[in-house]
């Protein structure tokens, strides 16, 4: 399986400093944004202290006993540590965290893992899918059959999440998996883009640029045409399923 990936971020037209991080390692087959929150420095600090535990864990040499979602969640469970220790050490700090979503491949599967209303979509067959879940009240008041989906959209407390990476102790994290197909392209995204774009246009914007990094500066420019009210951070990732050698093929090894 081969894949090509490219990420940007961008501070948006309100906001003056960008607390969302990201990262891309093609070679680690991992993906990661992050989505700070705090005010000041301290949603910066949370994002990239996350990307930071969460990207070195992932890339270290793991036993291939454990069960890859465990690996997920230990990674998670340390980035969510480390932010509780600092909230601990800069009491001035109250209120700092972050949402994150990372994307994995590991033998021929994806696998996604988040906390937040930070997004992972898979767009596939000309279809998008948002295959992660907002972990937020709106979302909530939305399974529970309390809202509309159109009522979703401008929604008071659309911005009010429930779980965040540095919101307690312990850091509850949802993971999917499932099987890789080819020409699958998969965007993280924070809510930069989600706010200010929706699904049918970022579909469009996925069918008319099907290359990662022309997608992703059509969707960043799409994301401040219409207002760029957060940060902006954007991972594509493209699957290309390896095709089996002349010899491979010709005697079925």
């Amino acid at each position: 399986m081969r894949y090509s990936a490219f990420g940007k971020t961008h501070v948006g037209k309100v906001r003056d400093h960008n607390e969302d991080s990201y990262y891309v390692s093609e070679n680690g087959g991992f993906f990661i944004v992050s989505d700070g929150m705090g005010g000041l420095a301290s949603g910066e600090v949370a994002s990239q202290l996350t990307r930071d535990v969460i990207s070195e864990f992932l890339g270290e040499p793991h036993d291939p006993a454990v069960p890859y979602e465990k690996i997920l969640r230990d990674a998670f469970s340390r980035a969510n540590h480390r932010v509780r220790c600092m909230l601990e050490e800069k009491p001035t700090s109250k209120g700092m965290g972050c949402t994150c979503v990372v994307l994995a491949f590991h033998d021929n599967d994806f696998y996604i893992a988040y906390v937040g209303d930070s997004r992972i979509y898979l767009y596939r067959n000309n279809v998008l899918k948002q295959i992660s879940r907002d972990h937020s009240y709106v979302e909530e008041l939305f399974l529970r059959g309390l809202i509309t989906a159109e009522e979703k959209v401008d929604h008071p407390y659309k911005s009010s999440i429930t779980r965040y990476i540095g919101l307690a102790d312990n850091v509850e994290v949802d993971i999917t998996s499932g099987p890789v197909a080819n020409n699958d392209v998969f965007i993280l995204c924070s809510d930069g883009l989600t706010g200010e774009v929706n699904d049918a246009v970022i579909a469009e914007i996925l069918k008319a640029n099907p290359e990662p990094g022309d997608c992703v500066e059509q969707l960043v420019q799409k994301a401040l045409d219409n207002g760029g009210g957060d940060n902006i951070s954007i991972i594509a990732v493209k699957v290309e399923k390896k095709k089996p050698g002349f010899f491979r093929k010709l005697f079925n090894w």
